[in-house]
């Protein structure tokens, strides 16, 4: 049986790939999920959502939760805010809503491995733009320079996966004003935006009127398999979204909507639980910048935000570099490939992992590049 053309090349994702490799003797620093169990409160909070309704919500999300997601962003609770089955649901309706065959999305190279299938599936083109090592900035006159007529959407996303960089305020605002004198739309995927060390990330929210934000629970509080997530936009921009979505999806699953409503509700613990998770992953990030300095004999930049270590590794091959360690090794982190060609001679390591996980892993890698000669 012949497949949609759509899906003609595009396989499962090489995050998704690597993964399926592990075995139980395994050290996993290839997933992007936090390692954060829920404290007492936040399963008291998920006790009391499991006895809502399960009726279907309205398909932009129950008003109550769109009222907290709205209210620090200073929008329209009734029509600027849909709530999805994550961010990555989120993305999909959006490109369904705008991207036609022959449009142009812009992308990070690197970048998340998403968005540029994403494209692909709506007939869309993927265009990269550059971000420069080491600290991975982004130069906005060489985007500016990336943007045609049929550009359609520019994707940022900061705190970046797989980089762990922050895009400055100055760039995001050039980024938007270009989006609305050349008639694009800007996705700004935060997802990671509460995940930071020494200084919060700035929002595009409220920089233009073509900008989208795309947020969520899954990293903040370690709610990935719950699939909760949302957009701002203005309504013109939204309209067609949620229409999307209500066939994608119909709506987010209503358990997620009640607990994150619970947990936006609460400011006090919310505020005391993220503090805490950014202090876990600080504790995290100083092990793995210890041991890939004292294993790889690499220095990088400390990350500013996220759970990832973009890591130089001595080979022009990463795919096969990062299969070999899962297997002979037993050690899962990510081709820098996975994320455009940019990526190549880099790994996604990632430090959502107990600290002697992190070192354990990072020395089994240093020791078989060593016995590998490299």
């Amino acid at each position: 049986m012949r497949i949609a053309d759509r899906l003609e090349s595009i396989e499962l994702s090489l995050i998704r790939q690597i993964n399926a490799l592990s075995t139980p003797l395994s050290v996993n620093l290839g997933i992007g999920e936090p390692n954060i169990p829920p404290d007492e409160t936040l399963r008291e909070m998920a006790r009391r959502a499991a006895t809502m309704p399960w009726q279907y919500s309205p398909n932009a999300g129950y008003l109550s939760l769109r009222r907290k997601i709205a209210e620090p962003a200073g929008v329209d609770p009734t029509s600027e805010v849909c709530v999805t089955a994550g961010t990555q649901e989120a993305l999909y309706a959006l490109f369904q809503a705008y991207v036609n065959p022959g449009d142009e999305v812009l992308v990070p190279n690197p970048g998340f491995l998403s968005y540029a299938t994403l494209a692909r599936l709506c007939g869309g083109q993927a265009v990269t733009y550059g971000l420069e090592p080491p600290d991975w900035s982004l130069d906005v006159e060489a985007l500016r320079g990336r943007i045609t007529p049929r550009t359609k959407l520019i994707i940022v996303n900061s705190p970046s996966n797989p980089l762990g960089s922050i895009v400055n305020e100055l760039a995001l605002r050039s980024i938007a004003a270009i989006a609305d004198e050349r008639g694009c739309i800007v996705v700004s995927d935060e997802i990671y935006r509460e995940i930071w060390y020494e200084r919060e990330p700035p929002s595009m929210l409220g920089m233009g009127r073509n900008v989208v934000v795309a947020n969520g629970m899954s990293k903040s509080h370690g709610m990935t398999g719950l699939r909760l997530g949302w957009l701002i936009a203005r309504e013109e921009l939204m309209k067609p979204v949620i229409t999307a979505h209500q066939y994608i999806a119909t709506c987010a699953s209503v358990f997620s909507q009640s607990l994150a409503e619970m947990i936006l509700s609460d400011d006090a613990w919310n505020r005391t639980w993220l503090v805490r998770v950014r202090a876990q992953f600080g504790d995290q990030r100083t092990t793995a910048l210890h041991a890939i300095e004292r294993e790889l004999d690499a220095v990088i930049p400390p990350p500013a935000g996220a759970f990832y270590a973009f890591v130089p590794v001595p080979t022009c091959d990463t795919l096969t570099f990062a299969k070999t360690l899962a297997t002979d090794g037993a050690v899962l982190v990510i081709p820098g490939i996975a994320f455009g060609p940019a990526g190549e001679g880099f790994v996604r390591i990632s430090y959502a992992a107990a600290s002697d996980q992190i070192g354990s892993g990072i020395e089994r890698m240093g020791r078989w590049l060593r016995a590998a000669g490299r």
